[in-house]
């Protein structure tokens, strides 16, 4: 199958929509809870399969798309991902000691379908916009990317609380067909797998060493070596926060509807700072460096406004670097690593940023418990302040 009119750039765009209309998530946690009747603890539990799930198939998924058929990879991950919904609406028919079960399988799954697509989608569209020789443009389409991505998240939130009131079934199945179109998008992608002929006539260990060589060669580049460590353990700093902030928010005097829309808020502005980010791929070290500081220090001001709207002015300044680095390092990435570790290099970096996220999010809980979140916040720019600051010198 093949759709010749739209060219890569564009089915990237097309296949970020489709991906990121995640009707369920806001509504999964009401239907076992409320429908089901299974209660918090066991809704959390089937959080921590799920993200544990993740965890563990990540790197394994980016391997896999380097040795194997790269579209095979994120085929599977999306079959994967259109059954999963589907499955934990029909437990509503089960009896509760087939369900709970049943639930288990669901979540598990749909841990495995995200780790299938993490990096490797990435890689193949990367590849796809190289070959139509449009690879310069891509620090650009990634931070298009980020913003479209924020713009479906907010329409999927929103629409999936609708469909979930018209009728429970909704939000799975409209999810489940939005996976399927995306799909049908990996399938029109016609460019050649460079990498799989390539090791057509070489042997599998053989691949695979050459494969995870990758992150040896990785320590030797000083630049990239600095990019992958900084940026994964802001990103999960970032993570780790704002994973434990709609809570506060709500305390401070926000409706849930509210806390919803700050977060679409925050999204929506950092993926317009992002369609910008790729101006800055071009600039000296330390005026990015500068930029970075700037921006957290003013976060740390804002925090202390004595304000719950200036408050929120501050996180949300922590809140946009991630959209600042993420398309300039995601470019550079890319333009360094080469098509046979392409998938692995990503894999491996979405892996670390768990590592460290699951770390780290504990430690920020208990602080929160002992302090309060506005010091929290203030422990975060600083933190990240000192990351930064640390890089440079490192790098210097």
């Amino acid at each position: 199958m093949s759709l010749p009119l739209i060219d890569g750039t564009n089915k990237y765009y097309y296949y970020t929509v489709l991906t990121q209309l995640r009707f369920t998530k806001i509504v999964n946690i009401l239907f076992i809870v409320q429908s089901l009747g299974l209660g918090l603890v066991k809704f959390a539990l089937l959080q921590s399969i799920f993200l544990f799930s993740q965890l563990i198939f990540e790197l394994p998924s980016g391997v896999l798309g380097d040795l194997l058929n790269k579209k095979i990879v994120v085929s599977a991950g999306l079959i994967i991902l259109t059954t999963s919904p589907m499955l934990i609406y029909f437990t509503y028919y089960m009896p509760e000691f087939e369900s709970f079960p049943a639930l288990i399988l669901a979540f598990t799954l749909e841990g495995i379908g995200n780790a299938l697509l993490s990096g490797t989608d990435d890689a193949i569209f990367f590849e796809t916009i190289r070959d139509e020789h449009q690879e310069k443009r891509y620090g650009k389409i990634r931070g298009n990317i980020q913003l479209i991505s924020a713009i479906a998240m907010g329409i999927a939130n929103l629409t999936g609380g609708i469909l979930y009131s018209v009728d429970q079934f909704y939000p799975f199945l409209f999810q489940s067909l939005m996976l399927l179109l995306a799909l049908m998008i990996i399938a029109s992608i016609n460019n050649k797998d460079k990498v799989r002929e390539a090791n057509r006539d070489t042997n599998l260990m053989q691949n695979l060493r050459d494969t995870l060589g990758v992150f040896k060669l990785l320590t030797k580049s000083s630049n990239i070596f600095f990019l992958f460590v900084y940026s994964s353990i802001i990103a999960a700093v970032v993570n780790a926060f704002f994973g434990l902030l709609p809570e506060y928010i709500s305390k401070i005097g926000f409706t849930s509807a509210q806390n919803g829309g700050i977060f679409m808020l925050f999204s929506l502005i950092g993926g317009l700072i992002a369609t910008q980010a790729y101006r800055l791929s071009g600039v000296k070290l330390n005026r990015l460096i500068f930029t970075i500081l700037l921006v957290l220090f003013l976060s740390l001001i804002f925090q202390y406004g004595g304000n719950k709207y200036v408050f929120l002015i501050g996180i949300g300044l922590i809140y946009i670097i991630l959209d600042i680095l993420d398309p300039i390092i995601m470019e550079m990435l890319h333009l360094w690593v080469s098509d046979k570790s392409r998938a692995t290099v990503i894999s491996g970096m979405s892996l670390f940023i768990s590592l460290v996220t699951m770390i780290i999010t504990p430690a920020m809980g208990l602080l929160i418990q002992k302090t309060n979140t506005i010091i929290t916040g203030s422990f975060t720019a600083v933190l990240m302040i000192l990351l930064t600051v640390t890089a440079y010198i490192l790098r210097a």
